[in-house]
């Protein structure tokens, strides 16, 4: 394995492989001293536009690796990024909403190149979430997710992808306002039904002026009225707040917490195998 694209290019075992890894990363990642020597002699690569949960994951996954971390931010993406591979980085993580540019650098580098987030791939940041949905439901066989918003939808394809391998079931609630969001998988357009005995309910976000009473039924996200309606003990992803007649409230089974811990695992679990390969 050279490099990690998209989720869609591994089968069951693969993803088996990289979640049973990044479960033992994770005992790194809690623990008191955070090293090991994995990435000994390594050097990471990376350009983001700014600050953000992925380029903080890869950051600290390759320090607790004992790799050296090399990330920069700001414009002229593609020119850093080759600048990195001809200076002789180990590994470069490529975030561009380009999906194309991300697979022909991928194909004409000397480094190992991980997808940091494209226009429809975002592989780490999607088995952080699934990472953390099979610790708190107990295995992901047979389950049906429910997704709300419309901002991180680069994660829904690879989300379909990977829960069909376990035979569960991904749906998505988008409002019939929403024309311009590009409909993946099972769509539901009635908010009740949607959340109707679900196991477990991530919320991508909204873009930008987007009414949240359309994608959540009330101004400042989910209604806890709404979550009552999946089975009990569903988790929530991607959001640690509900609302009540009272206002904002954090959700007691929210998995905002473990999910961050998650997304470093993971990363290291990718780093991991590409070396081990």
């Amino acid at each position: 394995m050279k490099n990690i694209i998209s989720l869609t290019d591994f089968d069951k075992d693969g993803i088996l492989q990289i979640l049973d890894i990044a479960t033992q990363m994770r005992k790194i990642v809690t623990a008191d001293y955070k090293r090991s020597p994995h990435l000994l002699g390594c050097v990471l690569g990376g350009v983001w536009q700014k600050p953000c949960v992925s380029s903080t994951a890869f950051g600290l996954a390759v320090t607790y690796m004992s790799g050296t971390p090399f990330l920069t931010f700001g414009a002229d993406a593609a020119e850093q990024l080759r600048a990195m591979d001809n200076m002789g980085v180990s590994d470069i993580v490529v975030s561009d909403k380009n999906d194309n540019f991300v697979k022909l650098f991928a194909e004409t580098c000397r480094a190992k190149v991980i997808n940091g987030g494209s226009g429809k791939f975002n592989p780490v940041a999607v088995l952080a979430d699934v990472m953390a949905l099979r610790a708190r439901t107990d295995g992901l066989n047979g389950l049906n997710v429910l997704l709300v918003g419309n901002r991180d939808v680069n994660k829904v394809t690879e989300l379909i992808s990977i829960l069909s391998l376990f035979g569960s079931t991904v749906t998505w609630y988008l409002p019939p306002s929403d024309i311009a969001t590009e409909r993946k998988g099972i769509v539901l357009d009635n908010i009740q039904a949607a959340f109707a005995g679900v196991d477990a309910v991530i919320d991508l976000g909204l873009n930008e002026f987007c009414n949240p009473v359309d994608y959540y039924g009330a101004n400042s996200g989910i209604p806890i009225s709404l979550m009552s309606k999946a089975r009990v003990s569903a988790p929530l992803l991607g959001s640690k707040n509900v609302v009540d007649e009272f206002g904002i409230k954090e959700y007691p089974l929210n998995l905002v917490n473990i999910g961050q811990s998650c997304y470093v695992s993971v990363a290291m679990a990718c780093l991991y195998l590409l070396h081990r390969n």
